[in-house]
């Protein structure tokens, strides 16, 4: 049985966008399995160093002593996004957008693991559409911070770099042995949700992703052939955590 100092069993994968380069991948994600937190944002591709933006984002969650009060840890890392590029020579264009600072969603999530007598626990923290799903025995039981495909549209809340407040929304629930929680960022989030809602089930095209020898080449195949079906092209990345282990039939 599991034992409550046991990680997750977890994997992170990502792709940029079609025809891009690794160096231009926007997204970021950040993990610590022993203390249960993980971290995924999104940058905001018309804004200036977006990328660097959601680094430090999901840096930011997992080394702050109180993640999930959003306001009190993000002048930090604002001031370290401030540091690293504001001293950067630019064309007077890129120095326009720049001024206006750098966009990013942001999903942090801290597990605590079940054990023998009691089930876990997640809670998570979220700005914006970059989306957490769970799963148990073969079933949605929640998604955050967006519930459906619908919701889905191109303005999601953002956190700037420069200035303005972060309106986080929370939800947190019970982890029992063998569920599955998926964070995405947008694309792939919409699509596992819009699947989901016409009665298939997208998890079991991604949890073999988690156990699988070569997990980066089977993922980029599937974004792939995703997108030549319709998927929107964007940057996507996925994390797949799996509490303990399975219950036993």
């Amino acid at each position: 049985m599991p034992h409550a100092d046991t990680p997750p069993r977890w994997r992170a994968l990502r792709l940029p966008k079609d025809g891009h380069t690794d160096a231009e991948y926007e997204d970021a994600w950040a993990a610590d399995p022993a203390s249960g937190r993980f971290a995924l944002a999104d940058g905001a591709s018309e804004s200036a160093f977006a990328g660097q933006w959601a680094r430090m984002l999901a840096d930011g969650f997992l080394t702050a002593r109180r993640p999930w009060e959003v306001a009190g840890w993000l002048d930090e890392a604002r001031r370290r996004w401030s540091a690293d590029v504001m001293g950067l020579e630019l064309p007077w264009y890129a120095e326009m957008k720049r001024a206006e600072g750098a966009f990013a969603t942001l999903l942090g999530l801290a597990v605590r693991p079940p054990t023998a007598d009691r089930p876990g626990r997640w809670q998570a923290v979220a700005v914006g559409d970059t989306c957490l799903v769970q799963v148990r025995q073969g079933r949605q039981v929640k998604a955050f911070p967006v519930e459906e495909s619908s919701n889905f549209d191109n303005q999601p809340a953002l956190i700037g770099s420069r200035n303005g407040p972060a309106e986080p929304r929370h939800a947190a629930g019970a982890l029992w042995p063998g569920d599955l929680l998926f964070l995405m960022t947008d694309a792939l989030a919409q699509w596992f949700l819009h699947a989901g809602e016409q009665g298939r089930y997208p998890w079991e095209a991604a949890a073999p992703l988690l156990t699988i020898t070569s997990p980066q080449d089977d993922f980029v195949a599937w974004i792939e052939e995703l997108r030549a079906e319709g998927l929107r092209d964007d940057d996507v990345t996925l994390i797949i955590l799996q509490a303990g282990s399975a219950p036993e039939d």
